[in-house]
């Protein structure tokens, strides 16, 4: 062989005893390779977490806010009715005037729970 046929035929040589290794090699490269950037891999898995926690941390807000805005609906249900707070809620929507005031008289048979504080 001469010159450029040579150069080219000589790698060739070398590579063909060691094909297994080679095959496994590269194998090895593309199963890590999608281990660190696959859709299942290392970045994705880091990614999810970051986002857990973004989620845990607005789901903590949202809990929050949803006990601040039950307390006051609490408190207007019948069966412990807070008098002062319902007085207030019907002079915001206007069944009261400014000089008026409720007077609470129990029903027959009607167990009522004191005020929350």
């Amino acid at each position: 062989m001469t010159g450029l046929a040579f150069l080219l035929a000589e790698p060739w040589r070398r590579v063909r005893g060691h094909w297994p290794l080679l095959a496994a090699a590269g194998l090895l490269v593309y199963f890590l390779w999608h281990g660190l950037h696959g859709e299942r891999g290392l970045w994705a898995w880091v990614e999810v977490q970051r986002e857990l926690g973004r989620a845990k941390a607005e789901l903590a807000t949202l809990e929050a806010e949803r006990r601040r805005l039950e307390a006051p609906v609490r408190a207007l249900q019948p069966d412990r009715s807070d008098p002062d707070l319902l007085e207030e809620a019907l002079r915001e929507l206007g069944y009261l005037g400014e000089r008026e005031m409720i007077l609470w008289q129990q029903q027959v048979g009607e167990r009522r729970a004191p005020p929350r504080p």
